[in-house]
């Protein structure tokens, strides 16, 4: 029997996701509320491709509640970090076995554990990257490039694999891996880094990349992030991230600049940035938190990520 999936979160990547899920055949709801709500049932989701303009309409069901007795085989939680630690206690009412949180998490999983249980929680990336612009969704996908899954114990487990089945249905190819809090902290730190960046550049990406100071910092700073990382008893994920890291400054500078001044740095990055600037303002008070328990000497993070706003670890 084919499971039920749950899509909570109507943004950039919860739309897309639930979208290509249901063109491929998944039985799978969209969890909104609302105005979301209302373009969703009058509209459907309504996706541009951001390059060609093109654009694609799904009529994916469409809920606006969870009560404790929904029981979806798969809950995939597409929101950012607060809001996924907002949604915990009607997770925790809820009686739906697996929940993926799918999002930019630097801290670990222990907040999902502490409200979930161990044996509930399951971690992975996204496939999409965006804006939202009222009902229309700007937004790239990347359902070729494998998005890594995994138990937060490390086991490849059964359900693992089903998720995987599941996800492959919407064209998502999915990177299994035993380590997926490695690879959220890898990825979110990099992330805050070259985030805090561009806002100390406007929210534009074009403008860091014109700034050359700025871009040899940023590779600085990512050099000394897999030092935080394996400071912290983690290992660097993927191996490809310390060989690139790695590379002469100039070619770390120019590849970065290309990156920046392209439609797809625009997309990735800049569209982001302008719509959740509250998520990238966390991740970055994340990454203090993090030096501060590493103890190690990271002057090019620190000079990053700028003037520390007031606030402490228990306050996030």
């Amino acid at each position: 029997m084919a499971e039920r999936v749950l899509v909570l979160g109507a943004g950039v990547n919860g739309s897309a996701i639930a979208a290509e899920l249901y063109r491929g055949g998944v039985d799978v709801r969209l969890l909104a509320r609302g105005k979301r709500y209302e373009e969703l049932c009058n509209a459907g989701v309504v996706i541009e491709n951001p390059f060609n303009h093109k654009r694609k309409i799904t009529r994916v069901p469409v809920i606006d509640q969870l009560s404790p007795q929904d029981k979806y085989g798969y809950v995939l939680v597409v929101v950012r970090k607060h809001q996924e630690l907002d949604l915990l206690p009607l997770l925790a009412q809820n009686a739906s076995p697996n929940i993926v949180f799918m999002g930019n998490n630097l801290l670990g999983p222990e907040e999902f554990v502490k409200a979930l249980g161990k044996g509930r929680a399951m971690m992975g990336g996204v496939y999409a990257a965006g804006k939202r612009e009222g009902g229309l969704i700007k937004a790239m996908l990347f359902k070729s490039a494998a998005s890594p899954m995994g138990e937060i114990d490390g086991t490849i487990s059964s359900r693992l694999k089903r998720l995987k089945e599941i996800l492959a249905q919407g064209g998502f190819r999915a990177r299994l891996t035993d380590n997926i809090v490695d690879y959220q902290l890898n990825h979110g730190v990099g992330v805050a880094i070259i985030a805090s960046l561009v806002l100390k550049h406007g929210g534009k990406v074009r403008e860091l990349g014109r700034a050359t100071d700025d871009l040899k910092l940023y590779v600085a700073a990512r050099r000394e992030g897999l030092r935080l990382v394996r400071a912290l008893g983690h290992e660097v994920v993927p191996r490809m991230e310390a060989t690139l890291v790695n590379l002469p400054d100039f070619i770390g500078v120019l590849s970065t600049r290309l990156l920046l001044n392209s439609r797809f740095g625009e997309v990735g990055l800049e569209y982001h940035i302008s719509q959740a600037p509250d998520e990238v303002q966390r991740m970055i008070e994340e990454l203090w938190i993090l030096v501060d328990r590493a103890n190690i000497p990271v002057p090019a993070i620190r000079k990053a990520l700028g003037e520390r706003q007031a606030g402490s670890e228990t306050d996030l």
